[in-house]
C-alpha cells in the first residue's frame, strides 16, 4: 500500500493555490478600503491601503494622489510633495493637472509661495479652466507681495466659473470685472 501523503498534499496545495487568487485583494480593491478609510479620517490606515495598492500596481496614479492627500491631512507634506510628484510623472494630463495643483496647495500650505505659484502655473498650463488653480495662485501671488497679480488670477477664477469668487469681486471690486 503507497503512502496517501503526497496526494494530500497535493490535494491541499492544489486547493491552496485555487483559494489564493478569489481572496487575494486587487489594487482596487485595496484602493476602495484606503478610500472609505481616508472617508472616515483614518487617515493612517488609508496610506496603508493606498501603499498595497501602489506595490501591486506601481503606476496606480488615483492611489498615488490619495495617499498623498492623506499624508497631507497628516501634516506629512514631504511625503506629499513626493506622491504628488509621482502623479505628475503619471503621464497623463489629467494627473498632471491635479498633482501640480494640490503640490501647489502643499507648497503654499508650509510657506514656500514661489513654489506654489509655480505649480499652480503648471496645472493650469495643462487646465486652463481649472477655477481653483487661478484662485489658489492669487492667494499665493498675495502671500508673496503681488496684490495686482492676486487680483489678476482672482478675475481669471471668477471668469472661470469660481461663483463664490465673482460674487467677492461684485461686492468689493466691481471695477476689476468692468463694472462701476
Amino acid at each position: 500500500m503507497r503512502s496517501l501523503t503526497p496526494y494530500i498534499l497535493a490535494t491541499l496545495l492544489s486547493g491552496f493555490i485555487a483559494w489564493t487568487p478569489l481572496h487575494a485583494s486587487t489594487p482596487k480593491q485595496s484602493f476602495d478600503k484606503g478610500y472609505r478609510q481616508h472617508l472616515k479620517g483614518n487617515h493612517a490606515d488609508a496610506v496603508k491601503y493606498y501603499t498595497k495598492a501602489i506595490k501591486r500596481k506601481p503606476s496606480y496614479a488615483q492611489a498615488y494622489l490619495m495617499r498623498a492627500a492623506a499624508h497631507h491631512s497628516m501634516k506629512e507634506y514631504e511625503r506629499a510633495m513626493k506622491d504628488y510628484t509621482r502623479v505628475i510623472e503619471s503621464g497623463d494630463n489629467y494627473f498632471k493637472a491635479v498633482g501640480h495643483f494640490n503640490r501647489g496647495v502643499v507648497q503654499y500650505d508650509i510657506g514656500k509661495y514661489s513654489a506654489a505659484i509655480t505649480d499652480f502655473t503648471w496645472a493650469l498650463s495643462y487646465d486652463h479652466k481649472m477655477a481653483a488653480a487661478y484662485l489658489h495662485r492669487g492667494i499665493a501671488k498675495g502671500r508673496a507681495g503681488d496684490k495686482k497679480g492676486q487680483v489678476q488670477d482672482f478675475v481669471y477664477a471668477a471668469r472661470s466659473g469660481d461663483s463664490e469668487v465673482r460674487g467677492w469681486l461684485e461686492k468689493h471690486a466691481p471695477h476689476v470685472l468692468g463694472r462701476k
